[in-house]
């Protein structure tokens, strides 16, 4: 097996595919009229508004990564409030699943169709919503391109003794699957495009569902490394809504830990496959901890200011 044909097949996949989604963001924000940063500063009144405008604005920018980062920026320069934040990064985290929702979709077939009339909207039309909407389409068709390379390049690498020694050194093991995933995702800095990887894996029988959740968790806190290195050089402000990003993956990470067998069992009712079990666990998991977590949201905000301490400034200002 030669290496460098196959590891270059597998960095080309995952350069479409998160070629694809960025391109789809960009698109959809040239549909929405990119009023991003207004909308978020200014519609949010409480952590529950936060989460739904997290969740729906993730969806549609398909990077929990772009939206937190956002989100530490704006509390980094004063335009949202710690609170404001919490809630936007929880639900940052269930809009980020519609991601895998799309990748377990079997699209194949169609990848041709969406980048053909994508293109052909997007050379000849002269109305800007329909240049958008044709971008769009070709964005979602490369992104399903890539991931189509990314599984062929799978199955070479599945059969290596290289990663079948890694894999049986991991499993059985959660906290070590934890940290793989956690390192998949600091270096790709995309936990789609790690996801996409695992859903890979998972669907060419390489790992079981026991080594691929713990493993998916990993990605979770993973993602929240991106948050924290743009943070490095701005105020305490934007420090603190990383650590809560952090914190709140870690606790809900630590809290369905024991429980695997039992989110595997769940999922198995109503996912036919074992791609869909990893996107319907995903799902499952954000919104659990979403629902549990964001009544505590002022805990977790006077928790980062114990961290990283401030000179006085009201946090709850928008609140009262």
């Amino acid at each position: 097996m030669t290496v460098l044909p196959i590891i270059l097949s597998l960095f080309c996949g995952l350069a479409l595919f998160l070629y694809g989604m960025r391109q789809m963001s960009n698109a959809l924000k040239s549909l929405a009229g990119n009023k991003l940063k207004e909308t978020v500063s200014t519609t949010i009144t409480s952590p529950y508004k936060g989460a739904f405008i997290g969740c729906i604005f993730t969806a549609l920018v398909q990077s929990s990564s772009a939206i937190t980062v956002l989100v530490v920026g704006l509390v980094d320069t004063g335009l949202m409030t710690l609170l404001q934040a919490t809630g936007v990064i929880m639900g940052a985290n269930i809009g980020t699943t519609v991601t895998t929702q799309l990748i377990t979709l079997n699209l194949t077939d169609f990848i041709p169709y969406f980048i053909f009339l994508g293109a052909t909207l997007m050379l000849f039309s002269t109305k800007k919503n329909i240049h958008h909407i044709g971008h769009f389409l070709f964005s979602f068709g490369m992104l399903f391109l890539g991931l189509g390379i990314v599984k062929s390049s799978m199955s070479p690498i599945v059969s290596s003794g290289l990663f079948q020694r890694l894999i049986f050194n991991v499993q059985g093991n959660p906290l070590l699957c934890i940290l793989l995933g956690m390192s998949i995702t600091f270096l790709i800095q995309s936990s789609s495009a790690s996801t996409a990887i695992l859903i890979s894996l998972v669907s060419t029988g390489a790992i079981t569902l026991y080594t691929a959740i713990p493993i998916l968790f990993g990605h979770e806190i993973g993602t929240c490394m991106t948050a924290i290195l743009s943070s490095l050089s701005g105020n305490t402000a934007g420090k603190q809504a990383a650590l809560i990003h952090f914190t709140f993956n870690l606790l809900g990470t630590l809290l369905f830990l024991p429980f695997i067998d039992t989110l595997i069992d769940f999922t198995a009712t109503f996912s036919p496959t074992p791609e869909r079990q990893i996107a319907n666990a995903q799902l499952f998991f954000n919104l659990s901890t979403v629902f549990l977590f964001l009544p505590f949201s002022k805990l977790f905000v006077k928790f980062a200011e114990m961290v990283f301490h401030e000179k006085k400034q009201s946090t709850y200002r928008h609140f009262r």
